[in-house]
C-alpha cells in the first residue's frame, strides 16, 4: 500500500516538477489569438529590480501568461463554465463591474494605438537610410507609456508620391513640414477571402497590454444597479440613473457598453456651432454613433437616462449652424440586420454604411449601393476588443464558442491613401487600399482595419471626377464610415484630434488645412462615448477654435 502511495507521489512530484521547469523557458510570440489580448514577455534581469520586488511580480505576470498548456488549461475552465452557464439564463443581464473601460479605450479600442511587434524596443524612433535601404519604423510613446505609432517599408520598394501637410508643425522644437516622400508597405492577408492588396504594413494595429486587458476580467461578475459618476439630461431636465461607468452588461453572448445622454453633449454641440461661426462658408455634419445597449440592452439601460435616442437632440440644440444627422433613427429601422458586433464596442460596416446613408440624406447626396459599388470580404473568425475584458468569465465560453465575422468593403473606384503616422508626420506613407487587410498586424483590434485605424491625419484621394472635397474629424465610430464616403468625395482629408495640440503631441490648426486645400465640407463623426470625453472636447477646442 505504501508502496502504491510513494509511486503516486513521486510521480505527480516529477510532472509537477517539469511543468514547472518547461515553463521557465517558454515564452510568448506577444499575442495570444484564444485570449485575444497580449501576453506578458520575459522580463530582463535587474539588481536593482530584483531588490525592489518589481522583477520578480513582473515575473510572476510573465509565468502565468506563459506556463506550459496554458491554452488548454484556459479552454478547459471556459468549458466547465459553459456547463455551468445553462441555457435558461442567457437572456439574463449580468453587470460585470470594475472593468477599467478607460483603460481599455486608451489602449486601443477607440484609439488605434499601435502595439510593437515582438522584441521590438517600444521607445526606438524612426530611422532612414539612404537609397533603396529598409527603412524601419520603431514605436513611440507618450508621456502615460501609451505606444503611439510603427510603419515600415520594405526594401526595394519604389518611393511613391509626394504626400503633403498643411500647417503642421511638431511641437518641442522640431522643424514643420510641408512635404514628405511617401513610402510603400507590404503586407500578407492571412485569410483566402481577402484581396491582394499593397499598402498593408505590419505594427499597425492598436495597443493591447496584457496587464490592461485582464484588469478587471477576472474578477466575478457581480448583480449590480449602480457604479461610479453620475450625468444629467439637460435637454429634458431629468437626472439620470446612476452611471455604470467602467462595467459592461453581458447578454447572453453580447457585450454592451451602457452609456446614457449627458450635458457634455451640449457643450460638445456648443464647440461645433463656435466653429460653424468661423467658417461659414463651410457645410458642418455630425454623425453620432449610439453604442449597441441602445437597441439590444434591456429598457432598464435603454431607456431613462440611458435613453441614447436623446444624444441628437442635445446636440441640435446646441449646434446651431451644424446639420444633425439622424443616423439613430436609420439604424434603428435596421436593429434586426448585423449592425452591431456582439464582442465588440463599435458598429459593423453595415451599421457604419446606415449612418453614411444618413448623411447622405441630410447632404442631399446620393447614397453609395454596397452592392454594386463595393467588393465585399470577411474576415473570421473575429473576437473584439470587448471579450478580451472578460474572457476569464463564464459568458465568454458562449463568444469563444459562437465567434462572429467582420465584413469589410472595399470601394470599386480608385483611391490612394496617404498615412502620417502617429510617430512621425514627416515620413507619409501610401496605401493602395483603404482597409488594412493584414489582419495579423492587428492584435485584439482587428476593428482598426477600416481606413487604418486613429491615425492622427490621412489623405484619401480617389477617381471621383465631382472636385469635391471634405474632412472628417473622427474617433474609431468613423473609421468604418470613411470608405463611403470615396463615392462622394474627389478627397478626404481624416483628423484623429486627440492626437494634436495636447500636451507632448504634435501642433496642427485645422482652419489652415481647411483653407489651403479649400474644403467644402467637414463632418464631425464620434460615438456617443466620445463626444462626451473631456479629451475630445478639449483636443477640439484647440484645433478648431484657437
Amino acid at each position: 500500500m505504501k508502496k502504491i502511495e510513494y509511486t503516486v507521489i513521486i510521480t505527480f512530484t516529477m510532472i509537477l516538477a517539469a511543468f514547472c521547469f518547461c515553463s521557465l523557458f517558454t515564452d510568448s510570440d506577444g499575442f495570444s489569438p484564444f485570449e485575444n489580448r497580449y501576453l506578458a514577455t520575459r522580463p530582463e534581469f535587474s539588481a536593482k529590480e530584483f531588490f525592489t520586488g518589481d522583477f520578480t511580480d513582473d515575473y510572476e505576470t510573465f509565468l502565468l501568461d506563459n506556463f506550459v498548456l496554458r491554452d488548454l488549461s484556459i479552454k478547459g475552465y471556459q468549458s466547465y463554465s459553459n456547463i455551468l452557464f445553462l441555457d435558461a439564463f442567457t437572456e439574463s443581464e449580468t453587470v460585470l463591474a470594475s472593468v477599467d473601460v478607460d483603460a481599455f479605450v486608451t489602449a486601443g479600442g477607440q484609439e488605434g494605438l499601435s502595439a510593437p511587434a515582438a522584441g521590438e524596443d517600444a521607445s526606438s524612433s524612426w530611422q532612414a537610410d539612404d537609397g533603396d535601404e529598409t527603412r524601419q519604423g520603431g514605436n513611440n510613446v507618450d508621456a502615460a507609456g501609451n505606444l503611439i505609432g510603427t510603419g515600415t517599408q520594405e526594401p526595394g520598394q519604389p518611393d511613391l508620391d509626394e504626400g503633403s501637410v498643411i500647417g503642421v508643425s511638431q511641437t518641442g522644437g522640431a522643424q514643420s513640414t510641408d512635404s514628405g516622400q511617401g513610402v510603400s508597405g507590404t503586407g500578407q492577408t492571412d485569410t483566402a477571402q481577402q484581396p491582394q492588396t499593397g499598402g498593408n504594413a505590419e505594427g499597425q494595429g492598436p495597443a493591447a497590454s496584457g496587464q490592461s486587458q485582464g484588469q478587471g476580467a477576472g474578477q466575478s461578475s457581480v448583480q449590480q444597479q449602480a457604479g461610479a459618476g453620475s450625468a444629467a439630461d439637460t435637454s429634458a431636465g431629468e437626472q439620470t440613473d446612476t452611471k455604470l461607468n467602467n462595467s459592461l452588461i453581458i447578454s447572453g453572448d453580447r457585450i454592451m457598453m451602457p452609456t446614457g445622454s449627458s450635458g457634455n453633449l451640449a457643450h460638445f454641440g456648443e464647440i461645433m456651432a463656435d466653429f460653424a461661426r468661423i467658417m461659414p462658408e463651410l457645410n458642418v455634419y455630425s454623425i453620432t454613433g449610439p453604442t449597441s445597449a441602445a437597441f439590444y440592452a434591456s429598457k432598464k439601460y435603454s431607456t431613462g437616462g440611458y435613453d441614447q435616442s436623446k444624444a441628437e437632440r442635445i446636440i441640435r440644440g446646441s449646434a446651431e449652424g451644424v446639420t444633425v444627422v439622424k443616423a439613430y433613427d436609420k439604424l434603428k429601422e435596421h436593429r434586426d440586420e448585423y449592425i452591431y458586433f456582439r464582442s465588440d464596442v463599435h458598429w459593423s460596416a453595415l451599421g457604419a454604411y446606415y449612418a453614411y446613408a444618413a448623411f447622405c440624406e441630410s447632404a442631399g447626396m446620393e447614397a453609395a449601393d454596397i452592392e454594386n459599388d463595393f467588393t465585399k470580404y470577411t474576415y473570421e473568425p473575429f473576437l473584439g476588443g470587448l471579450y478580451s475584458q472578460i474572457y476569464k468569465t463564464p459568458q465568454a465560453a458562449r463568444l469563444q464558442n459562437n465567434p462572429e465575422q467582420l465584413d469589410y468593403y472595399i470601394p470599386k473606384l480608385g483611391h490612394k491613401l496617404t498615412l502620417y503616422t502617429m510617430g512621425n508626420i514627416k515620413t507619409p506613407r501610401t496605401a493602395d487600399c483603404i482597409i488594412n487587410t493584414n489582419f495579423k498586424s492587428l492584435g485584439a483590434y482587428k476593428y482598426s482595419c477600416f481606413a487604418w485605424g486613429d491615425q492622427r491625419l490621412e489623405k484619401i484621394t480617389t477617381d471621383n471626377p465631382n472636385g469635391r472635397k471634405v474632412l472628417v474629424v473622427k474617433d474609431s465610430y468613423g473609421s468604418a464610415l470613411i470608405p463611403f464616403l470615396v463615392h462622394n468625395y474627389s478627397l478626404i482629408y481624416v483628423i484623429d484630434p486627440k492626437g494634436f495640440n495636447n500636451e507632448g503631441s504634435l501642433d496642427l490648426d485645422a482652419k489652415t488645412l481647411i483653407k489651403d486645400e479649400q474644403i467644402d465640407d467637414v463632418i464631425f463623426c464620434f460615438s456617443i462615448y466620445g463626444s462626451a470625453r473631456k479629451i475630445i472636447r478639449d483636443s477640439l477646442t484647440s484645433l478648431l477654435l484657437r
